[in-house]
């Protein structure tokens, strides 16, 4: 109940976080692609509205002074920061004084001059300025940004016509004025990889947190997932990307009526033809549905274009050809992103694969008895006991607790303040066979490079030492999944053992508990990835200027793409998992074939001169050393061969009863015990091998495996026939 509360708190987290950064991404593409949309506009074409202009700056006789440097600016920016050393020596900075300032200037062109005023909340203006002082005196660092005369800027800001001057602190429509020594774009081309790697971010927010709600509900099959995870990304994208596309086409439309009135109520050339460019602007930025679509609606309401001649009309199409839209510079840190981006959805990937395709063993395998146990994958649920006869219990190395296995650790806390860490100085643990009893019996269990998930655990600390042990107490209940395998003390019985083919797991968890607990690392890990997997792909976007809404639609079909993916990837490697345990296990009965093939010639040869009389015997016997050592590539031939070695044998066991000095033979005796040894084993793996092929046969006939099979040629596998 607690572990769901916790899993329904993340997600409650996760997915406001999701809808925020959701906000915020959309809001910084919104300005980016006004910004695109706004021509740079000649200081004389000024008449109403937000416009994207540049010039060179003028004091006008009123300038400030920087703190620092004593120069005479109109903007300055400084910080005061002070370096000192932390408790465990490190060298840090930390900032004593910052502020910024900012007076009236003017900004000059070629054809006008324009007053602009910072108005009262300097700081809500977004000033990037040259860095032009920085001291450092003692401990103490002196740095100042400042904008003066003669610089050249570039503005995104509200013109005021009745003031005749930019209003810095008026900006409306959601914008934010830009007051900038690079380029606008360069400024456009920041904001667009910011809001890929909100967008994107937000996204895989969003897929771990709708996964740790299906955890919440004990959803655990990956089928629901998917389809939840598809719809539950594509609503977000689309409704969330929908409201905002819409707000952005009504801000668009706004600031151009506004602009619109102005141009037409002046009446000047100037003003007309830069009003024709933000119209040829917003027209190029439609070519894709579906701003080609809010477009075409809006066009003959919002969007009419001054009456210019078609030559006006075509200089100045022509002249907006060669301007690009906004893209991000630092094409390094594009592919850095990119590149470690697209390394974590590999891994996660991988993880998630692992994590789900162990659960899907689990539910794969049905829950044995110890007295029903057959050779190859079982699962198993009991009671753990001991005794003298399989081990005697152990005691853990700490504290001294009776198990049958433990690990433990000892730790120094080295180090000081937020430096301070724990070091491993001493580790180890050890295990021991154990009984593994449920109703029907008990059988014994090797847990020799198991996973075993501790029920017990003890920290104690001692001054800076911490010491901690988990152990598995006997007589608790445990679930089993392992490989039941010829037990080394008797070929008759079976052990459940490690395999290097799964994970061998030991816990006190039940078996419901064990699948949804993968089940919901699966479903994070995947969340996970699909989240880088979008921040590759935007954050490409966006270092080439290309990131529209139709590319976020675009981006976000990676999210079925993806998981039909990955259920392909798992549902294939559960074909490839079952057809490699049948092969295996074939394999293993070919091992026992061959080794029992290789006693036929010398016991040919050391038996001959005592039954050269017994001719039926030994051409029986010459058949068997001249024939096939294995049959396993073809079940019902392989159960005949059987069938006859095993009457050879039985009568060769009886004539030998009738010589004394070839019953002591040592390879008669050896032979005989190999026999015996190999008929334990092979009836034990011959079950095994029927199961997985049962197994694996009907696998490929359920949906989806079955149309997997055909496609990839999985063909049913044949059983060994009773013998008798």
């Amino acid at each position: 109940m607690l572990k769901r509360l916790g899993y329904g708190l993340l997600s409650a987290v996760l997915i406001g976080a999701a809808i925020f950064c959701f906000q915020w991404g959309f809001a910084q593409l919104s300005d980016v692609r006004q910004l695109d949309r706004l021509p740079m506009t000649p200081l004389s074409a000024l008449t109403h509205g937000v416009y994207a202009v540049q010039g060179q700056v003028k004091d006008g006789g009123k300038t400030i002074t920087a703190p620092y440097s004593k120069d005479k600016v109109v903007y300055f920016r400084f910080k005061l920061e002070e370096e000192y050393t932390d408790s465990d020596g490190n060298r840090k900075t930390r900032t004593l004084d910052s502020g910024e300032s900012a007076t009236a200037f003017l900004l000059v062109d070629s054809g006008a001059e324009v007053a602009l005023q910072p108005g009262f909340n300097v700081s809500a203006i977004d000033w990037t300025a040259r860095q032009t002082h920085r001291q450092k005196s003692g401990s103490r660092i002196y740095t100042e940004h400042t904008i003066r005369q003669g610089d050249n800027l570039q503005m995104l800001a509200f013109y005021d016509d009745q003031s005749q001057s930019f209003n810095l602190s008026a900006m409306k429509y959601d914008l934010t004025t830009l007051v900038t020594y690079q380029s606008l774009k360069t400024e456009g081309g920041d904001a667009l990889f910011l809001s890929g790697l909100l967008i994107s971010a937000a996204t895989g927010l969003l897929a771990v947190g709708l996964a740790a709600l299906l955890v919440v509900f004990g959803v655990h099959r990956y089928w629901v997932f998917v389809t939840f995870m598809t719809l539950g990304l594509f609503a977000a994208l689309w409704v969330l990307g929908a409201v905002h596309l819409q707000k952005d086409w009504h801000n668009t439309a706004a600031i151009y009526q506004e602009r619109s009135v102005g141009a037409m109520a002046s009446n000047r050339q100037e003003a007309l033809e830069d009003l024709y460019a933000m119209y040829a602007s917003i027209k190029r930025s439609a070519d894709q549905w579906p701003d080609s679509l809010l477009f075409t609606v809006a066009e003959k309401r919002s969007f009419r274009p001054p009456a210019l001649d078609e030559a006006t009309q075509h200089r100045i199409e022509g002249r907006l050809v060669d301007i690009d839209n906004s893209r991000f510079d630092k094409q390094w840190l594009i592919l850095t992103v990119a590149g470690l981006s697209a390394l974590f959805t590999v891994g996660l990937i991988f993880w998630a694969l692992k994590a789900i395709r162990f659960k899907r063993l689990v539910e794969f395998i049905p829950t044995s008895q110890t007295t029903g146990l057959t050779y190859g994958i079982t699962e198993l649920f009991g009671m753990i006991d001991v005794d003298d006869e399989v081990a005697p219990p152990l005691s853990s190395r700490l504290n001294q607790q009776k198990c049958v296995a433990y690990k433990y650790t000892v730790e120094e806390k080295r180090g000081s303040g937020k430096n301070a860490k724990w070091v491993t100085v001493e580790e180890g643990g050890e295990e021991s066979r154990f009984w593994l009893e449920d109703q029907s019996g008990k059988v014994v269990v090797n847990p020799a490079g198991a996973n075993i998930v501790f029920p017990e655990k003890q920290v104690d600390r001692r001054g800076k030492m911490r010491y901690s042990e988990y152990w598995l107490p006997p007589f608790r209940n445990v679930y089993c999944l392992g490989f039941a395998g010829i037990a080394d003390e008797n070929a008759a019985q079976l052990s459940v053992q490690n395999s290097d083919d799964f994970e061998f797991l030991i816990t006190t968890q039940e078996e419901d508990e064990v699948v949804k607990g993968k089940g919901a690392a699966g479903f994070m890990l995947t969340g996970l990835a699909l989240g880088f997997s979008l921040v590759a792909g935007t954050v490409l976007l966006s270092g080439s200027g290309s990131l529209t809404p139709l590319d976020l639609i675009k981006v976000s079909l990676v999210v079925p793409l993806m998981l039909s993916f990955i259920t392909l990837i798992l549902h294939y490697n559960g074909l490839v998992f079952l057809k490699n345990r049948v092969d295996k296990t074939r394999a293993d009965i070919d091992t026992l074939l061959q080794r029992r093939h290789d006693l036929w010639p010398q016991l040919l040869s050391t038996v001959q001169g005592y039954m050269a009389h017994e001719q039926k015997l030994m051409e029986a016997m010459t058949k068997m050393r001249s024939g096939q050592a294995s049959y396993s590539e073809d079940p019902e031939q392989a159960t005949k061969q059987l069938q006859y070695e095993k009457k050879v044998v039985k009568a060769f066991i009886a004539r030998v009863e009738a010589y004394p000095d070839l019953k002591a033979n040592s390879l008669v005796q050896t032979f005989r015990k190999q026999m015996e040894r190999t008929e334990d084993e092979l009836s034990l793996i011959r079950n095994g091998y029927n199961d997985s092929v049962e197994l694996y046969n009907t696998q490929i006939q359920k949906l989806p495996d079955v149309f997997l099979a055909k496609l990839f040629g999985f063909k049913p596998a044949s059983m060994f026939a009773r013998l008798d």
